[in-house]
């Protein structure tokens, strides 16, 4: 006996009648006989009294039938929607793997609206330097992540990509340093001064190295840290620089701190992966 058999048999419960049952069903009325006969004899009892043709009657093992049959269809039927929840991401976990900007690009109010369009995803949210999740990224540790296209590049063409913000690099040092007036700043201009910066890995400090190299020489870094805020503390009171993406630290800047251009700017696209 398969689901179909159960169908058919619904639907001879439903309208008593062999005839407008086999037309519903798209079937002969011989076909439609034939498969309730061989209904009866896979149970090994009568479900349906034949006598009348025009208005069959259901017998009492026919109704335990029934109840049961319409409960396994509408349990397939449940779990055929479930399932095509999973495929259409309607359901299910989604593991997320990005830098630690979210809520300075506005990111957030975007999970959060997509978790409250789609109440039956969960959200795993994880944020690690953008080398880490380019890794991971690989290996499907993750199934989207949130980088910046400074590591993306070796990426092959198998992953899609979506630019999701533009940003520019900028100089940002203390109001009272030497270079604080200017309008734009050379990365020539900051070989003599000491640097703080983003650790190796998240791929603002690759991008500064190259800079600093390009312009021939190789900067002082006498601070990392993973912390934008902690870097903008460090830059405040010890007379420091450093090179952020302007958005990424806006939040964090006071009026101890000026942010300039550089004199050839730089541009990154934020990227959803």
């Amino acid at each position: 006996m398969n689901l179909a058999d159960l169908q058919a048999f619904i639907q001879i419960y439903q309208t008593k009648n062999i005839s407008r049952a086999a037309e519903q069903l798209n079937m002969t009325q011989s076909a439609l006989s034939k498969r309730l006969h061989t209904i009866q004899n896979i149970v090994g009892v009568t479900l349906v009294s034949t006598q009348n043709r025009r208005q069959l009657e259901i017998t009492e093992a026919g109704e335990s039938f029934y109840r049961y049959a319409k409960l396994i269809t509408t349990q397939y039927s449940l779990m055929q929607t479930e399932l095509q929840e999973y495929q259409t991401l309607k359901r299910g976990s989604l593991l997320i793997g990005t830098v630690p900007i979210l809520s300075q690009y506005g990111l957030m109010q975007a999970l959060t609206k997509f978790m409250a369009d789609y109440p039956q995803i969960n959200l795993r949210l994880q944020e690690l330097e953008g080398d880490q999740l380019v890794e991971k990224l690989q290996t499907n540790s993750f199934d989207i992540a949130i980088v910046r296209d400074l590591q993306t590049e070796h990426l092959n063409k198998s992953y899609q990509s979506e630019n999701l913000y533009r940003d520019q690099l900028m100089v940002i040092l203390p109001v009272t340093h030497p270079l604080a007036q200017k309008k734009e700043i050379s990365m020539t201009e900051l070989a003599d001064f000491e640097f703080t910066l983003l650790p190796p890995g998240s791929g603002v400090y690759e991008q500064v190295i190259s800079l600093c190299e390009h312009a021939g020489f190789t900067p002082n870094v006498r601070f990392e840290s993973t912390h934008i805020e902690t870097i903008l503390s460090v830059v405040e009171n010890l007379q420091q620089v450093t090179l952020l993406f302007q958005r990424s630290a806006a939040p964090f800047m006071t009026t101890k701190l000026n942010l300039r251009p550089l004199t050839t700017p730089i541009f990154s696209e934020l990227q959803l992966i």
